[in-house]
């Protein structure tokens, strides 16, 4: 199969919006080419194709299976672009689009996905990269696949930058929503003494499970939700999934912590803070921390 690879140059502010529209046209993800998250780690501009000296601009690319509504599809796009245009995040330029073939699309992405350093510790590498690590480093080899979780995306370095705070020798942790299994793998890299990964897409359990012997991580991945897992007293739990399912869960994350326990919860859109930090209240959850990036929020709770 074929598909048309879309690419759009915009601002930073209209990344997320650009990439989300992206993901419902075609299902699948979608890649963002950051000079930030290039620069962090890489000081030179000749690996991206952005205009050097201006960092507020990012490239979005996603990816729209040949179909018999694809130009149906496509007109759906350019609609949808001008009225985002309309929404004050920015300037979003036209979007270009070029063929690639089925095993094209599934490497392309892999261009825009390269070692990242993120908190003081924590580096995401990706598993075909090679990366000479620092004394005190703890590396996370990474190939997402079809799954979420790269740390590129807010909602995700939110997470980890916290776990580094968060994770202490011993602890029982468990990842809802796992993914690509990066936080799992992270708060095994922290020293969590046991560590449980839970998703409902057997896609991603599949890739955690890939990641997670790629790391030589003793994590436990399990296709289930939170309320199937039996109520044992964890010292952390983290949930990076949206506003909606973490505000659903609540009752379980509360049933599943100790006294005492954190509930780390990310990909929260600014707008449903306040929202999802008065549901942790009435869980009997206290919020203690919030922590914003890029229009998305990580909320840490406590359990009295």
């Amino acid at each position: 199969m074929r598909y048309l690879e879309t690419t759009i140059r915009c601002r930073r502010a209209a990344a997320d919006a650009v990439g989300n529209l992206l993901m419902e046209l075609s299902g699948s993800g979608y890649a963002v080419d950051d000079p930030l998250a290039v620069l962090e780690n890489r000081p030179n501009w000749e690996i991206t194709d952005l205009v050097p000296g201006d960092p507020e601009w990012v490239t979005v690319t996603g990816w729209l299976p040949e179909t018999d509504d694809l130009e149906q599809q496509r007109l759906r796009l350019e609609a949808a672009l001008d009225r985002l245009r309309g929404m004050g995040l920015g300037a979003i330029e036209p979007a270009r689009f070029r063929w690639v073939e089925d095993e094209d699309w599934a490497n392309n992405w892999k261009a825009y996905f390269k070692p990242l350093r993120l908190g003081e510790r924590l580096v995401v590498i990706p598993s075909w990269e090679q990366h000479d690590l620092q004394p005190g480093d703890l590396p996370l080899y990474l190939d997402p696949g079809m799954a979420f979780g790269t740390g590129t995306h807010a909602t995700t370095a939110l997470c980890l930058r916290w776990l580094e705070r968060l994770v202490t020798p011993g602890s029982r942790v468990i990842d809802v929503g796992t993914g690509s299994g990066i936080l799992a793998i992270a708060a095994h890299r922290l020293g969590a003494g046991s560590v449980l990964a839970v998703d409902i897409d057997p896609v991603a359990v599949q890739v955690a499970e890939e990641n997670i012997r790629r790391n030589g991580a003793p994590v436990e991945v399990r296709r289930a939700t939170l309320d199937q897992v039996e109520a044992e007293e964890a010292d952390l739990i983290v949930a990076n999934i949206i506003a909606s399912v973490i505000q659903e869960i609540l009752p379980d994350v509360h049933a599943r912590l100790k006294p005492g326990g954190r509930f780390l919860a990310s990909g929260i859109i600014a707008e449903k803070r306040d929202a999802v930090a008065a549901a942790m209240t009435e869980a009997w959850l206290l919020p203690v921390g919030i922590r914003e990036q890029d229009g998305w929020v990580a909320i840490l709770a406590m359990k009295p």
